[in-house]
């Protein structure tokens, strides 16, 4: 048994499969995608429906809720709580959103009502984090301010530049492997043989691919923590504004 993380597709379905195909995954495997499976690039739905598709044939994956999932079903149910001062689907929109519509054929958020209950289902499914016997995954990370840091699922998605807070027994002495927050793939080698902080960030930017040292997708072996890149080898017509200039 093999188990592998990748973070953050953002619709690079296309590098995501070519990924796959170098993982020669087998049924006795594990995947864990961190979430932000959707949104930017050019086809979210397809992503989703590879996931669901493999599980479907016995393929042992677990998903995680990130940020843009969590954007996704706000936007499909108003009722979800929400943190930021915006129409329960602006933030979605503005940040990638549009794409996953276009995806599914819509042209107006109104036309969500419509969706496919299988994508409904999906991502209320979603998981906030998961705890393995070296690791712990998240999308994002932890807020090391809180009592309880797993019962914070803002900073679960969201959270950035937390790494000087970290205080190991509140995360069972284990090693977080996270995404959201993206970073070239020539550095993480390096971050992984140094490891100065118990955590790894393994989003290099796969939608970004007119960044120097981005737009690449891995996924890390949690076994011997090594990484394995893809190229991004998605058709985008034009470049992805970075996520630090969005939320």
């Amino acid at each position: 048994m093999r188990r592998f993380a990748i973070s953050d597709i953002h619709g690079c379905h296309q590098t995501f499969s070519a990924l796959l195909d170098t993982l020669q995954l087998t049924k006795e495997d594990e995947l864990y995608i961190l979430g932000d499976l959707i949104d930017r690039g050019p086809n979210s739905i397809a992503v989703i429906d590879q996931v669901l598709k493999m599980v479907e044939e016995g393929y042992k994956v677990t998903t995680l809720m990130g940020n843009h999932e969590w954007m996704f079903m706000q936007a499909l149910d108003e009722t979800i709580p929400y943190c930021w001062d915006w129409r329960r689907y602006q933030a979605w929109v503005k940040n990638g959103g549009v794409t996953t519509m276009m995806n599914l054929g819509y042209k107006r958020i109104d036309d969500l009502k419509n969706i496919d209950k299988k994508y409904d289902t999906w991502v209320r499914s979603l998981k906030p984090y998961i705890e393995l016997d070296k690791v712990i995954l998240v999308h994002a990370g932890f807020n090391f301010k809180e009592e309880d840091i797993f019962k914070d699922t803002h900073s679960l998605y969201w959270i950035r530049n937390y790494y000087d807070t970290i205080i190991p027994e509140k995360i069972n002495n284990k090693i977080i492997v996270h995404g959201h927050t993206s970073r070239p793939f020539n550095t993480l080698e390096q971050e992984l043989s140094e490891m100065k902080y118990p955590a790894v960030n393994i989003d290099c930017g796969c939608v970004y691919v007119g960044r120097p040292g981005y737009g690449h997708l891995c996924a890390l072996d949690l076994d011997t923590m090594r990484p394995i890149f893809q190229k991004n080898v998605d058709r985008i017509e034009k470049p992805v504004a970075s996520e630090e200039s969005t939320l």
